[in-house]
C-alpha cells in the first residue's frame, strides 16, 4: 500500500486534512482486505458477526440520539445483537443466495425483480419474525404479549418504514454491489433501519 506521507499536494507540502484523508484511505483499504480474507474463509460467520455489531449499534444510536434515555438499557442492545447475529445475518445470507439463483443477471430489470420479491414476499414475513424473536429472547410471556400487541398496532408503520428504507437500498445492492458484499451493504444501510425498528419496537405498549 502507498505511504500516505508521500502524498503531496500542489506546492510541495501536504496539508493536515489531506494527510488525515490519506491515512483514512489506507486504513479503509486494509480493513477491506482483512474483511475479504475473513469472508473467503468463513462467510457465514463474518456476515453474522457484522449483523450483530450493526444491530447493536442501531439500538445504541436509538437509545442515545432518538430516545435520549437517562438510563441505558444494555440488555436491550444485547438482544438486538443476538437476534442480528443469529437470525438476521444467516437469513439474509441464505435469502440473497436464493434470489441470485432464481433471478440471475446483473441488469436493472433483474435487480427490480429481486427487490419486488424482497419487499413483497420476504419483508412482510420477516418484520414480525424479527419483532417476535426480540421478545422471545427477552424470555417472558409478558414480553411476547407486548410484542404481539405492538405488531397489531405498529405493523403498518414498521412495514412502511422497511419499504421506504430498503426499496432503494436493495435496488442498488442487487444491481451494483458484488454478491459477497450484499449482507455487509445491508448491514450498513441497516443502521437506519435498526434505529427506527428499535424505536418502534422499544416503545412501551399503551392502552
Amino acid at each position: 500500500l502507498a505511504d500516505p506521507s508521500r502524498t503531496i499536494e500542489p506546492g510541495g507540502r501536504q496539508g493536515p486534512c489531506l494527510r488525515l484523508l490519506s491515512y483514512m484511505a489506507v486504513a479503509a483499504r486494509r480493513v477491506v482486505g482483512v474483511y475479504d480474507r475473513l469472508l473467503g474463509s468463513a462467510p457465514l460467520r463474518v456476515k453474522s458477526a457484522s449483523s450483530a455489531l450493526i444491530a447493536g449499534f442501531g439500538d445504541n444510536l436509538c437509545q442515545n440520539a432518538v430516545e435520549q434515555r437517562e438510563s441505558y438499557d444494555f440488555a436491550r442492545t444485547a438482544r438486538f445483537m443476538l437476534v442480528g447475529g443469529v437470525l438476521v445475518g444467516p437469513t439474509l445470507h441464505a435469502w440473497y443466495e436464493v434470489l441470485a439463483t432464481r433471478i440471475p443477471g446483473a441488469t436493472a430489470m433483474a435487480a427490480a425483480k429481486r427487490v419486488a420479491l424482497d419487499q413483497g414476499v420476504f419483508a412482510p414475513v420477516f418484520v414480525p419474525v424479527f419483532t417476535m424473536s426480540l421478545a422471545a429472547v427477552e424470555g417472558s410471556q409478558a414480553a411476547l404479549h407486548d410484542a404481539a400487541t405492538r405488531l397489531r398496532k405498529d405493523y403498518v408503520d414498521l412495514l412502511s418504514g422497511n419499504i421506504a428504507i430498503w426499496t432503494p437500498a436493495m435496488f442498488i445492492s442487487f444491481w451494483r454491489v458484488p454478491p459477497s458484499y450484499r449482507v455487509l451493504f445491508a448491514n450498513i444501510v441497516g443502521i437506519a433501519w435498526n434505529t427506527y425498528a428499535s424505536w418502534v419496537i422499544g416503545k412501551r405498549v399503551t392502552a
